[in-house]
């Protein structure tokens, strides 16, 4: 046999095993950011201006938990009456609202809130005592209480938050939208 052949053969083993240490290296790396590394939400949100849209009215946001889901100059986005205020978010009087991207960060799919966390636990696999935007195409939860970061999943970007206002104009007091999260991230958490 011709000593070059014999010289490659001996070298042809090592491809598929770098190929497996490769790809174990890959996975090790994706592991680490997806379960380790997701960025978290910044406390002073930066909006990027959008047509003003009128989004409900204010007694629509009974109780803590209700959503009403609508579209900001082509975005879909939910607003979202909370039971305690967070960074980017309104409050008017004892009524904390915050609204969000309804378009996940991971592969843009469409997230929902969840309200029931046995739902929650058992479809997502995320054990939680309170709703949750979820994203049913690749299973990633975001926390509305902590501006929306991510917080299993894939995702590890939070969903960018949606600026929102109370106008007290006519009858009854409006919940309006009038800008989007520049940057959705501050430091990885």
């Amino acid at each position: 046999m011709n000593e070059d052949r014999r010289r490659l053969v001996s070298w042809l083993w090592r491809l598929p095993v770098l190929a497996a240490l490769g790809g174990a290296g890959y996975g090790l790396v994706e592991v680490y950011r997806v379960h380790f590394a997701k960025l978290v939400p910044t406390d002073q949100p930066t909006f990027a201006p959008r047509p003003e849209h009128d989004v409900a009215p204010l007694a629509r946001f009974e109780a803590p938990w209700d959503a009403v889901t609508f579209d900001l100059a082509g975005l879909p986005a939910v607003a979202v009456r909370l039971p305690e205020p967070i960074a980017g978010g309104t409050s008017d009087a004892a009524t904390h609202l915050a609204a969000f991207s309804r378009v996940c960060t991971h592969q843009a799919c469409i997230v929902d809130l969840t309200t029931d966390p046995e739902a929650i636990a058992f479809a997502f696999n995320h054990r939680t005592d309170r709703p949750q935007l979820t994203c049913a195409c690749h299973y990633s939860v975001f926390d509305p209480l902590r501006a929306g970061r991510a917080v299993s999943g894939p995702a590890i970007r939070p969903l960018p938050r949606v600026r929102l206002r109370v106008v007290r104009e006519g009858a009854e007091p409006h919940v309006v939208a009038d800008g989007v999260e520049v940057e959705a991230h501050g430091v990885r958490g």
